[in-house]
């Protein structure tokens, strides 16, 4: 065997393993920058938030007896829950401008408004601990007044929100708050 040709061969292989080594390091580093921005895209606002802040829980039900907590206790005060809704969930949307300036929601995580079918919208009444169809889109709806609200997924035969069923099965439900 040649030296010259035995010392080639080991620098080929340092080579590689120093190809190797970056190529692993590189990976770490991506994995990890992923997994912070995962961190910080699932928080409301950015860690810690500035100003004020609210608890708010959220239901969605998919009408098919799937359901999700979400429970946010770093929301700003200042926040509407379509903006909360957008920031925990993959959300469709028509937008109307002036004078109502309301999103009209189609979609949320893959489920496509269709037919009879619609993402209807809920909120707990705290005086009667009950589920009441809001009478205001997203958009409206300020973390003054309520605290824990649901999207369901419903089909509903009249516009009339008394004869719809409430998100949770078997929960009360009120036409007042």
């Amino acid at each position: 065997m040649c030296p010259r040709l035995g010392l080639y061969i080991i620098g080929e292989h340092k080579a590689f393993l120093a190809v190797l080594i970056l190529i692993g390091a590189g990976i770490v580093a991506f994995q990890t920058g992923a997994y912070y921005y995962y961190q910080k895209s699932t928080s409301a606002c950015s860690t810690p938030c500035l100003g004020p802040t609210v608890k708010v829980e959220t239901l969605i039900n998919y009408g098919n007896t799937t359901s999700q907590w979400i429970n946010k206790t770093d929301v700003p005060f200042d926040w509407n829950f379509y903006q909360l809704t957008t920031s925990i969930s993959r959300v469709q949307a028509t937008y109307y401008g002036p004078p109502t300036s309301e999103h009209l929601i189609t979609s949320i995580n893959g489920v496509q408004s269709k037919g009879q079918y619609f993402w209807s919208l809920w909120a707990i009444c705290e005086k009667s601990d009950a589920w009441i169809a809001t009478s205001v889109g997203a958009d409206a709806l300020h973390f003054t007044t309520y605290h824990t609200f649901a999207w369901y997924y419903q089909a509903a035969n009249s516009q009339d929100s008394s004869n719809w069923k409430s998100p949770v099965p078997g929960a009360a439900k009120v036409t007042m708050c």
